[in-house]
């Protein structure tokens, strides 16, 4: 779906269309560049359609903050016809343009969205979920600004780190992020690449602590294996897609499980299976997911 965007600064205005992504920043690698504005971060927030019926936008742990209504953008933020946002000294108006309408959601689904505009398909794909711990109870003791500027931070990281193993953001719920990997002839390869990313995340934890409250950041990453339905929603050089079904649903179960566990990386049977050594893997034996009729067998990734 189709918006566009008006960007008045001032030295003018102007407008731009997007499909799928728009970053925001002070230097010309950003598709809204901010140039000679000191409050704008070099990549200060981003803009990307999720779904293929939904926009969000996300501050990238920008100095001064990304504002949408006047309200500070903390987590990923919906953004409607008419949304206004605020970066540094400019104005973006956000609108759909007729022709191209958001659909309701409530009485709708993104796989019939999918469906009928003739983009779904089926495929096998890698998925990783990452959710940070004990967000609410963090988020409750620190002002909005460092909140914004800590998630914005670890969410440019985990995209860093998942583009560097191949891998595609499908979205950002809150403080969790799903990601995927398709490797349509090696399944080992897809699993490899997610699992080297779940390994550089938890790595990267270890060198993180939450500002002000001085208490060390911790995440749950799950991963499983198998098809999803998928849709293209932008170009391919942006690689956005969404990607729904069972499997997805599964990992995010299995992220869910992971504290009862009490390990901090969880995998399914049908992951650890690609690899053709059990090393790096302990037997958890297995559990009765939320909504699933039968066990998965899980397994706690080490190392």
């Amino acid at each position: 779906m189709a918006a566009k965007l008006t960007i008045k600064t001032p030295k003018g205005e102007s407008t731009l269309m997007i499909e799928n992504t728009a970053t925001i920043g002070r230097t010309g690698e950003n598709a809204i560049a901010l140039d000679g504005d000191p409050h704008v971060s070099r990549f200060h927030a981003i803009i990307r359609c999720q779904n293929g019926a939904e926009y969000q936008i996300i501050d990238l742990g920008s100095r001064n903050g990304t504002f949408v209504n006047n309200q500070q953008v903390v987590l990923p933020m919906m953004l409607r016809d008419g949304s206004r946002i605020r970066v540094g000294s400019a104005e973006i108006l956000f609108q759909i343009p007729l022709g191209s309408e958001q659909p309701d959601l409530a009485d709708t689904t993104v796989a019939a969205t999918l469906m009928q505009s003739n983009h779904l398909h089926v495929l096998t794909a890698a998925i990783l979920v990452c959710d940070v711990r004990g967000f609410s109870t963090v988020s409750e003791q620190l002002p909005p600004s460092e909140v914004s500027r800590f998630v914005g931070q670890w969410f440019r990281k985990i995209g860093e780190m998942v583009n560097r193993q191949g891998g595609v953001i499908d979205k950002f719920i809150g403080d969790a992020v799903l990601a995927y990997w398709v490797e349509p002839e090696n399944a080992k390869v897809a699993c490899e690449s997610a699992l080297q990313t779940s390994r550089a995340m938890m790595q990267a934890c270890t060198q993180l602590t939450w500002p002000v409250v001085n208490r060390p950041m911790s995440v749950g990453i799950a991963l499983h294996y198998g098809p999803v339905s998928a849709g293209n929603v932008g170009v391919v050089a942006q690689r956005d897609a969404t990607i729904i079904g069972d499997t997805v649903n599964t990992a995010f179960r299995l992220e869910g499980v992971m504290k009862e566990l009490g390990v901090a990386c969880l995998c399914s049977e049908s992951f650890a299976t690609t690899f053709p050594h059990s090393h790096g893997f302990r037997d958890l034996g297995p559990r009765t997911l939320k909504g699933k009729a039968r066990p998965v067998r899980v397994f706690e990734v080490l190392g």
